[in-house]
């Protein structure tokens, strides 16, 4: 089957306006009916995006722990302690009366006689109170206390980690227009007509 081309249908088309009343009922040599010719489509593969690529963050919480530590509970120290002083009680001679020579009656023989005399001195035995040893301060060193206790201490940091998520696709098919339809001229066989 053969097709003319539009600039044909455009003559085709007012041709009739061109013939004359002196052409009109001459003997046809060509004959042509419009027809259509349907849009022609084809089916095409396409890669179409499924869901974008996007980043995830995961979170990692930190992560504690138990360990003992050695704390000091009190300081090292000196301190002073007091030693009284030590005294004794002594006793020592004092002189209370000196040696002396005097007179003094005395009776012999039934006779009253003066007599010269001698007096030997006179001691009396006095307790006193003697320091021995003298008040001292002696200093006493205590040593620091220390002791063990048990903390919560981290042992890795939070973070934050980025996973990356790819763009997913896939292949459908789509049927795509490659043709519109159109109307044509197209020649046919008619009884009067060569062709």
């Amino acid at each position: 089957m053969r097709y003319i081309s539009w600039s044909a249908v455009f003559a085709l088309a007012i041709t009739p306006f061109l013939i004359t009343s002196a052409m009109a009922g001459g003997k046809a040599i060509a004959c042509y009916q419009q027809a259509t010719v349907p849009a022609v489509y084809k089916t095409v593969q396409e890669r179409v995006l499924v869901r974008a690529a996007s980043n995830r963050v995961v979170k990692k919480a930190a992560v504690y722990g138990y360990q003992k530590r050695r704390v000091l509970v009190q300081p090292e120290r000196v301190s002073y302690r007091k030693t009284p002083a030590v005294y004794q009680t002594r006793q020592r001679h004092v002189l209370v009366k000196q040696a002396s020579i005097g007179w003094e009656y005395r009776m012999i023989k039934g006779r009253k006689t003066l007599c010269k005399v001698k007096h030997p001195p006179v001691y009396q035995a006095v307790s006193e109170r003697v320091k021995v040893q003298a008040a001292s301060k002696v200093a006493v060193r205590h040593p620091a206390i220390y002791s063990m206790v048990k903390e919560k201490v981290m042992l890795q940091p939070a973070s934050n980690h980025v996973i990356r998520q790819p763009a997913v696709y896939k292949t459908v098919n789509r049927r795509v227009q490659v043709q519109p339809a159109r109307t044509v001229w197209q020649p046919v066989k008619i009884k009067g007509c060569r062709y």
